[in-house]
Protein backbone atom coordinates (compact mmCIF):
# COMPACT_ATOMS: atom_id res chain seq x y z
CA UNK A 1 0.00 0.00 0.00
CA UNK A 2 2.66 2.53 1.01
CA UNK A 3 4.92 1.81 -1.94
CA UNK A 4 2.04 2.18 -4.39
CA UNK A 5 0.83 5.39 -2.76
CA UNK A 6 4.30 6.94 -2.68
CA UNK A 7 4.98 5.85 -6.27
CA UNK A 8 1.82 7.59 -7.52
CA UNK A 9 2.81 10.87 -5.88
CA UNK A 10 6.56 10.66 -6.55
CA UNK A 11 5.77 10.15 -10.26
CA UNK A 12 3.30 13.07 -10.33
CA UNK A 13 0.37 10.81 -11.15
CA UNK A 14 -1.71 11.98 -8.18
CA UNK A 15 -1.48 14.29 -5.19
CA UNK A 16 -1.08 13.17 -1.58
CA UNK A 17 -4.60 14.39 -0.90
CA UNK A 18 -6.12 12.60 -3.89
CA UNK A 19 -4.50 9.29 -2.95
CA UNK A 20 -5.77 9.62 0.60
CA UNK A 21 -9.25 10.69 -0.57
CA UNK A 22 -9.54 7.67 -2.83
CA UNK A 23 -8.33 5.30 -0.12
CA UNK A 24 -10.62 6.79 2.51
CA UNK A 25 -13.65 6.70 0.23
CA UNK A 26 -13.14 3.12 -0.90
CA UNK A 27 -11.93 1.60 2.36
CA UNK A 28 -14.14 3.76 4.65
CA UNK A 29 -11.17 4.62 6.89
CA UNK A 30 -10.52 7.85 8.85
CA UNK A 31 -7.19 8.41 7.06
CA UNK A 32 -5.32 7.21 4.01
CA UNK A 33 -1.78 5.97 3.41
CA UNK A 34 -0.19 9.40 3.80
CA UNK A 35 -2.06 10.13 7.01
CA UNK A 36 -0.78 6.77 8.29
CA UNK A 37 2.76 7.59 7.19
CA UNK A 38 2.56 10.88 9.06
CA UNK A 39 1.69 8.93 12.20
CA UNK A 40 4.50 6.42 11.71
CA UNK A 41 6.97 9.13 10.79
CA UNK A 42 8.16 10.06 7.33
CA UNK A 43 11.72 9.57 8.53
CA UNK A 44 10.89 5.94 9.35
CA UNK A 45 9.32 5.45 5.91
CA UNK A 46 12.39 7.03 4.33
CA UNK A 47 14.79 4.74 6.23
CA UNK A 48 12.85 1.66 5.12
CA UNK A 49 12.64 2.83 1.49
CA UNK A 50 16.31 3.83 1.48
CA UNK A 51 17.36 0.44 2.85
CA UNK A 52 15.33 -1.59 0.35
CA UNK A 53 16.35 0.62 -2.56
CA UNK A 54 19.98 -0.15 -1.69
CA UNK A 55 19.40 -3.87 -1.22
CA UNK A 56 17.33 -4.40 -4.35
CA UNK A 57 18.66 -1.73 -6.69
CA UNK A 58 15.05 -1.02 -7.64
CA UNK A 59 14.88 2.31 -9.49
CA UNK A 60 11.34 3.11 -8.31
CA UNK A 61 12.23 2.44 -4.69
CA UNK A 62 15.20 4.78 -5.14
CA UNK A 63 12.90 7.47 -6.58
CA UNK A 64 10.45 6.96 -3.69
CA UNK A 65 13.25 7.20 -1.10
CA UNK A 66 14.57 10.36 -2.74
CA UNK A 67 11.10 11.90 -2.73
CA UNK A 68 10.60 11.07 0.97
CA UNK A 69 14.04 12.47 1.77
CA UNK A 70 12.84 15.92 0.70
CA UNK A 71 10.36 15.85 3.58
CA UNK A 72 12.94 14.52 6.03
CA UNK A 73 15.57 17.09 5.01
CA UNK A 74 13.06 19.90 5.52
CA UNK A 75 12.14 18.64 8.99
CA UNK A 76 8.60 17.71 7.95
CA UNK A 77 8.70 14.23 9.44
CA UNK A 78 5.02 13.85 10.27
CA UNK A 79 2.68 14.36 13.19
CA UNK A 80 5.51 14.31 15.74
CA UNK A 81 7.04 17.37 14.04
CA UNK A 82 3.70 19.14 13.60
CA UNK A 83 3.94 18.81 9.83
CA UNK A 84 4.52 16.12 7.27
CA UNK A 85 2.16 15.47 4.42
CA UNK A 86 -0.38 17.35 6.55
CA UNK A 87 -0.22 19.97 9.32
CA UNK A 88 -1.02 18.95 12.88
CA UNK A 89 -2.86 18.94 15.25
CA UNK A 90 -5.75 19.39 12.78
CA UNK A 91 -4.83 17.56 9.57
CA UNK A 92 -6.88 18.32 6.48
CA UNK A 93 -7.95 14.68 6.12
CA UNK A 94 -9.86 14.96 9.42
CA UNK A 95 -12.21 17.61 8.02
CA UNK A 96 -15.74 16.30 7.41
CA UNK A 97 -15.68 17.29 3.73
CA UNK A 98 -12.13 16.13 2.90
CA UNK A 99 -13.16 13.00 0.99
CA UNK A 100 -15.51 15.09 -1.16
CA UNK A 101 -12.61 17.37 -2.05
CA UNK A 102 -14.14 20.55 -0.68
Amino acid sequence: MNRAAITLVANDVASVEDVDRAWMAIMKTPFGPFGALDDVGIDTAWHISEYWAGVTGDAQLRANADWLRGYVDSGRTGAKAGEGFYRYPDPAYAAPDFVQGK
